[in-house]
């Protein structure tokens, strides 16, 4: 029988449990969110290597500071163990100093658990981000038009569901294709740039096409 939890008492004594139980359950996204709504949402492998960018900075700086806090959390601890050793504490320094032990030990378990989810997500990142090629800046604005035409279009006849459904399956397609395409290629030309393109809305198109014939579905930009 499951125990109820009543009082803070309770709560305490199931902590390292519940740590244990979701150390590796994503408190962010999840690998599938962030390959479908953050990399291939961004339509154009131009903007998608842009979206990985951000993600990346943004998950390398809250390591960073994780990483130091928990340094800091950790000077503390010694302090407190080397004041409590020390035995001379009066009754109520050292009842101060053993809450501040356990408040700074929680801190660092829940630190670890979101520096866990942090370097997962970022080694996702990582390996998309290696898959891609190296885009120049002239590249990149190159496909903004191409990227602002697909996606105003999309909001303007499509529904937020929809386009979201768009982007797990036809968007993620044309990405893998592309991440295949280019692996091995550190800087892509823009000859071969322009047929991975156009091989990328063939795949839209192609699935637009096999969803019609089977049923009623999305309208889907050529």
């Amino acid at each position: 029988m499951a125990t109820i939890i009543k009082t803070i008492a309770h709560v305490d004594s199931i902590l390292d449990e519940i740590n244990q139980a979701f150390f590796d359950i994503p408190f962010e996204n999840s690998q599938f969110q962030t390959e479908a709504f953050v990399i291939a949402a961004a339509i154009t492998p131009e903007r998608a290597y842009r979206s990985i960018g951000l993600r990346m900075f943004a998950k390398i700086r809250a390591l960073q500071e994780s990483k130091f806090h928990r340094l800091n959390n950790e000077i503390d601890l010694d302090e407190i163990d080397e004041k409590i050793a020390k035995g001379s504490l009066d009754k109520y320094e050292l009842r101060r100093e053993t809450v501040k032990r356990e408040k700074t030990k929680a801190e660092i378990q829940y630190s670890d658990k979101l520096i866990n989810d942090a370097i997962t997500e970022l080694n996702i990142l990582y390996k998309h981000f290696k898959a891609l090629p190296k885009f120049t800046r002239e590249q990149f604005e190159a496909g903004e038009k191409q990227h602002f035409i697909e996606r105003l279009s999309r909001q303007h006849e499509l529904s937020g569901d929809q386009q979201s459904l768009i982007n797990l399956d036809e968007d993620m397609k044309a990405l893998d294709v592309f991440e295949e395409e280019t692996k091995f290629i550190e800087i892509v030309d823009n000859t071969h740039l322009r047929l991975l393109h156009n091989k990328a809305l063939n795949i839209r198109a192609n699935l637009e096409i096999k969803e019609a014939d089977a049923e009623p579905c999305l309208k889907v930009l050529p």
